[in-house]
């Protein structure tokens, strides 16, 4: 019997690259986002993840009987600034949609649709375990994000019985946008998008293999070698 991914911000670097891996190993997948996934068998395009499109996506997966045995949140943005930049409350905002809609809006559907023994992986940053002056919006709203896993992870949460929220926390993906924004970096020093894939995909298809539920996995690359450190 087949196995379904349900990925929010799956027409994204991450998203793509993980949607690409799931379906190549036999799974179908199912991508919601701003654009199609042309790859994914099935893509929901959306305008926001206000409340009326999430539950527009609830009735058209309710309609096709679809459930899914991993659920993961690969949508999100970045924006720098203090509290004294001119833009930092339109900072703000933009980063409460971008991060933590999309990671509560990932966790309303995992509570829907997301099987028993299922996995639910949503992403941090790990820059948000430390106080982060320099892009305020964008660590506070990881920081929330890391609250909103461990409080997915316990008994009482909504989701179903047995299942496992994980937090991943890169420091930096290596995606044509970055390389583009930090021509002169290492990239030895950046995580490569298809280790997060096969991460995930260990952790999907060998349930023993996952870290316990609430974990938050610091994502570290140094010299080509990848390492998920709980935190």
């Amino acid at each position: 019997m087949s196995k379904n991914l349900l990925i929010l911000g799956g027409s994204g670097a991450l998203g793509s690259e993980i949607i690409t891996l799931f379906k190549n190993k036999g799974w179908k997948t199912i991508s919601i986002d701003f654009r199609d996934n042309t790859k994914s068998d099935i893509s929901i395009s959306i305008t926001s993840t206000n409340a009326s499109e999430l539950h527009r996506v609830e009735e058209i997966l309710k309609s096709t009987n679809t459930k899914a045995d991993t659920i993961v949140c690969a949508a999100g943005g970045w924006v720098g600034g203090n509290a004294a930049d001119e833009g930092y409350l339109g900072s703000v905002q933009k980063m409460i949609d971008m991060n933590l809609y999309s990671a509560f809006g990932t966790a309303f559907l995992g509570s829907k649709f997301l099987n028993e023994n299922g996995l639910l992986v949503l992403t941090g940053a790990n820059a948000a375990l430390q106080p982060t002056s320099f892009m305020i919006a964008y660590g506070a709203t990881k920081a929330a994000t890391h609250h909103l896993i461990k409080s997915l992870a316990q008994p009482d949460s909504g989701l179903p019985n047995n299942s496992t929220t994980v937090g991943i926390l890169p420091i930096t993906l290596d995606t044509p946008i970055n390389r583009t924004a930090m021509p002169n970096s290492n990239f030895d020093d950046w995580t490569p998008l298809s280790d997060i894939a096969n991460k995930l995909y260990e952790w999907s298809s060998i349930p023993e293999s996952r870290p316990t539920g609430g974990s938050l996995l610091s994502i570290i690359t140094k010299n080509k070698v990848t390492t998920y450190t709980p935190q």
